[in-house]
């Protein structure tokens, strides 16, 4: 029983880390989507087919956030 639960909170903590470099991701291809500029969308466009299926998900993630940059920028500690 003790071991499940060391099994959870790691596969937990993956989990959460998999779905922040998913975020990272997308948000550096798709930010457009939510209003910040990105100068080479055009270029991401190319990769939309590819990812089509996750951008609803995301963009509903994102759009309950209230400072997307400022978490992401605070995860790194860049300021």
């Amino acid at each position: 029983m003790l071991f499940g639960s060391f099994v959870e909170i790691g596969t937990q903590a993956i989990r959460k880390e998999a779905f922040d470099i998913n975020d990272n991701l997308m948000l550096l291809l798709f930010g457009d989507f939510l209003g910040i500029p990105n100068p080479i969308s055009y270029y991401t466009l190319e990769l939309l087919p590819y990812v089509a299926e996750e951008l609803v998900p995301w963009e509903r993630r994102m759009q309950n956030r209230k400072t997307i940059v400022a978490e992401k920028a605070g995860q790194y500690d860049f300021g």
